[in-house]
């Protein structure tokens, strides 16, 4: 074989190599470049399911939050029971704290519902449940929420009154049911009917002699014309900063 044709062999030859080398990691490139994409799709889909699990959460505390107020609408006691966990915490306006479900039936059936479940006839007892705003802990078994209650109570042909409060509630996931674990509701004013609030006050509710509280109201405030803002849970959903008064507080004394 001539010189030319060796050199051209061994040029060949080493060509064919160069390509074969190339082509591997032509391959290997392409192998990893499927790796990482289906390992983005994988992150990208547990980011997903995170969020639709959030927002699957979030409209069952709100379902839980509102069935409790179309309970308490018709007086359903035993109904509003077993929306509480075992261990649950129970503070109505200036009634007390009650714990457990024992206290929870304590407050509701016996103290708020003079121990009978329903409403007698002629009653009112509207308890609307307005502007939630729910977030769930990052590890999805609590939360927390905000809501407005408009009330109307009334008895035909006797009284009627109108009221309105917060609530700041404590939910917990059992189970994969949400419960209410710790339910407050800070009273902001009461007034009769015919009068309203511009005319003529009612004084906060205080506790039961009957059947009291296991503890005192935990926050000492007053009904409007006094003023009490209760905390936020939540920061400023634009600047991200927790709620501070730009004013401390000064809860009045209940009268």
């Amino acid at each position: 074989m001539r010189t030319s044709e060796v050199e051209k062999s061994s040029r060949r030859s080493a060509l064919a190599v160069a390509l074969i080398a190339t082509s591997g990691l032509m391959v290997g490139t392409a192998g990893q470049a499927v790796a990482a994409t289906n390992h983005d799709l994988e992150a990208r889909v547990r980011v997903l399911e995170a969020k639709l699990q959030n927002l699957d959460d979030i409209e069952s505390i709100n379902k839980l939050t509102r069935a409790y107020g179309y309970y308490v609408d018709k007086q359903q006691w035993d109904q509003i029971v077993d929306l509480f966990s075992e261990d649950c915490r129970v503070e109505i306006a200036g009634r007390g704290v009650y714990f457990g479900k024992k206290g929870a039936d304590a407050i509701f059936r016996k103290v708020m519902g003079h121990g009978t479940i329903g409403l007698a006839d002629g009653a009112l007892f509207n308890h609307m449940i307005l502007q939630g705003v729910v977030d769930v802990a990052s590890d999805g078994k609590t939360a927390l929420g905000r809501w407005r209650a408009f009330v109307q109570i009334g008895q035909y042909q006797k009284f009627g009154m109108w009221s309105e409060g917060t609530y700041e509630n404590v939910y917990v996931k059992e189970n994969g049911v949400w419960k209410f674990k710790d339910l407050h509701f800070y009273a902001t004013y009461y007034t009769p009917y015919d009068q309203g609030w511009a005319k003529q006050d009612l004084p906060n509710n205080g506790p039961s002699k009957e059947f009291p509280p296991d503890q005192p109201q935990s926050v000492q405030y007053d009904v409007f014309p006094g003023h009490y803002i209760p905390p936020y849970h939540y920061p400023n959903p634009v600047t991200g900063k927790p709620w501070v008064p730009s004013q401390p507080q000064k809860p009045q004394q209940p009268r």
